[in-house]
């Protein structure tokens, strides 16, 4: 795992903040399942962490349509972290992400001005 990923995990926003603003960190490394810590995240509920990564898409690649690769117990291969929100009924996460693969930038900003982040955008 990527201090990002592992940040991400423990939920230590002020660390996943920045982390995200170096640009010399690759926030959708994954692991070897292919799970981005945005799945991680987004399948545990971790709201206004996924908020955090959405907001970073003004100038980072946030790709929320990657797949797992490896059935995980209840999470099946192939999914991604819009299906691992939904399974998990994280309706809150769920409509973030959509609302972010409908209109990347205009989200990005939006979830910055919430949580107060300048220079991302």
């Amino acid at each position: 795992f990527s201090g990002f990923y592992l940040a991400c995990m423990f939920v230590k926003n002020e660390i996943v903040q920045i982390l995200l603003d170096d640009p010399r960190v690759d926030i959708m490394l994954s692991d070897k399942y292919n799970w981005s810590p945005l799945m991680s995240v987004a399948c545990n509920g971790r709201t206004e962490t996924v908020k955090r990564i959405l907001s970073a898409s003004g100038w980072r690649r946030i790709d929320v349509m990657q797949k797992s690769t490896k059935d995980d117990g209840e999470i099946k291969a192939g999914s991604t972290a819009i299906d691992m929100a939904k399974q998990y009924d994280r309706n809150e996460i769920v409509a973030m992400l959509e609302e972010y693969s409908r209109n990347q930038q205009e989200t990005a900003k939006k979830y910055s001005k919430e949580l107060n982040i300048k220079g991302n955008i």
